[in-house]
């Protein structure tokens, strides 16, 4: 099974692919990331709920915590009032554990993290942990009786399933590193005003070597030579003198965005749709609401066999198989709620629910089928792993902004993509930087088509070919020329 990542680093957008087809979305969310560190002030208390909101910025929503999540203000003390701990205008140290929805603001805990490749230190909890996806019995008592040498007085250690193998070295610089982030964040709490955000994980190629990078990746391409250079520093530092499969390391360079090199700009518009074609000709519906989501399985135009009930049953076969690869490229979270065509033998049923579940156990999210229910809709639950793409989409950041136009041209009626609308990806500070500026004055031009028909002229330009050529006219289409440049040709034409 061949699989790589492919790293978009000027744009922050990382993807899985499995022999060519896309099997996760990385992103980097600008505002409110799991694992970020703020320092807030207890804006409201809720006591019928045991709950409060912590203002975490100047701008943006309010965080929610739960009594559940502040144990380590309770210091062992049997308290069941959230106003027993907390008052307003208090000032808290928060970690987000929940990104927001479209209507909440992110979920909160008191209980801090921070997240290293084999170990997670846990600075208000003295216990040691084990994970449960670590069965060889010899190798968690080995685990365990390393990690009780190496625990900090007055702190915890839980040890990640990537620990496995690893020799002490390289684990013990782990938990130095670790060390390190929280004296930082010791020392940040005394000279920062409140609230303010304290410390946020936000180098995607590090959480991109933590979190994805695992043994069967065979190759990594990368369009940055410095973030190639990152790359190879951080599979050096964590994966040195471990016995892993050696995976390639590649740099893209060549003129067209990567992202369409590998039909990955295309998957994200096609995962943006409600409707998903099937390959036995039927379709499906996926509607997703903030807590809920419907999926309708529809027969469509399949009518290959003459036998309906083996046409109905090999048509929600493939659109289980199809809903399973749906629910994970989309990171599609909370309850799902799907519609299967209509079966009336009970044995076609669990025939349809035992292949679904096999093609969920595919998911690192866990979805777990609860039940299939009267009116035969079959309900399960997903894990949350961060914002869904519909929501990081939707939100106003730098993804949003760079496939604005062409979820316009995807989705807006009489519009079809054409060669002529092709964009090229561009760095998310060029347009501040080049098109913000306002001319004062109104020239008023004879010419409104620049052709140059000298060497002077040429030395200001750069052509592509002649399909791509510049137009001088059009600064917003000319990503590539400074508008200094483009007022000091206008004055040479004006004089």
């Amino acid at each position: 099974m061949v699989k790589k990542i492919v790293i978009s680093h000027f744009n922050n957008i990382a993807a899985v692919l499995q022999h060519n087809k896309i099997q996760e979305i990385i992103l980097i969310n600008n505002t409110y990331q799991v694992n970020d560190i703020y320092i807030g002030v207890v804006q409201k208390i809720f006591s019928s709920i045991n709950a409060a909101f912590i203002k975490l910025g100047k701008y943006g929503k309010s965080g929610f915590i739960h009594i559940s999540d502040i144990k380590s203000l309770k210091k062992g003390r049997n308290i069941k009032h959230i106003s027993e701990i907390l008052s307003i205008n208090q000032i808290i140290l928060v970690q987000v554990i929940k990104e927001p929805t479209m209507n909440k603001g992110p979920r909160l805990t008191a209980n801090i993290n921070l997240i290293g490749k084999y170990l997670v230190l846990m600075p208000f909890c003295n216990t040691i942990c084990i994970s449960h996806k670590i069965y060889d019995h010899n190798e968690r008592n080995y685990l365990y009786s390393l990690a009780l040498l190496l625990k900090p007085a007055a702190m915890g250690l839980l040890v990640r399933p990537s620990a496995q193998g690893i020799i002490e070295n390289s684990i013990m610089e782990d938990l130095e590193h670790l060390k390190k982030q929280w004296n930082f964040i010791e020392k940040a709490i005394i000279f920062s005003k409140c609230p303010k955000l304290l410390y946020k994980d936000e180098d995607l190629i590090k959480k991109i070597v933590r979190d994805f990078y695992e043994e069967s990746i065979k190759k990594i391409i990368i369009d940055s030579e410095n973030g190639l250079n990152q790359l190879s520093y951080h599979l050096k530092k964590w994966y040195n003198n471990s016995l892993i499969i050696d995976t390639r390391l590649q740099l893209y360079n060549k003129p067209e965005c990567i992202l369409e090199q590998f039909n990955i700009k295309e998957g994200i518009l096609q995962a943006l749709k409600p409707k998903v074609k099937l390959r036995s000709g039927g379709y499906i519906f996926i509607e997703s609401n903030e807590a809920l989501t419907v999926i309708d399985v529809n027969s469509g135009s399949f009518n290959k066999s003459d036998n309906s009930k083996e046409a109905i049953l090999r048509t929600n076969f493939s659109a289980a198989l199809e809903i399973a690869y749906q629910l994970k490229i989309r990171n599609i979270n909370g309850v799902i709620v799907i519609d299967f065509i209509d079966m009336q033998s009970q044995r076609d049923q669990l025939q349809l629910l035992e292949y679904f579940s096999k093609c969920l156990n595919l998911d690192n999210a866990k979805p777990q089928i609860v039940q299939l229910s009267e009116l035969g809709l079959v309900e399960l639950t997903r894990r949350r792993r961060g914002q869904s793409l519909q929501e990081l989409f939707n939100s106003q950041n730098q993804y949003s902004s760079y496939f604005q136009q062409d979820l316009k041209m995807k989705f807006s009626s009489g519009m079809r993509y054409t060669h002529q609308f092709h964009n090229f990806l561009f760095h998310k500070n060029i347009n501040t930087l080049f098109f913000k500026k306002k001319f004062k004055k109104n020239i008023v031009l004879e010419c409104k088509q620049f052709q140059p028909c000298n060497d002077n002229a040429c030395k200001h330009f750069l052509y592509f070919d002649k399909l791509n050529t510049i137009s001088l006219f059009k600064p917003k289409a000319n990503c590539i020329i400074p508008l200094i440049l483009y007022s000091k040709v206008i004055g040479d034409r004006c004089k």
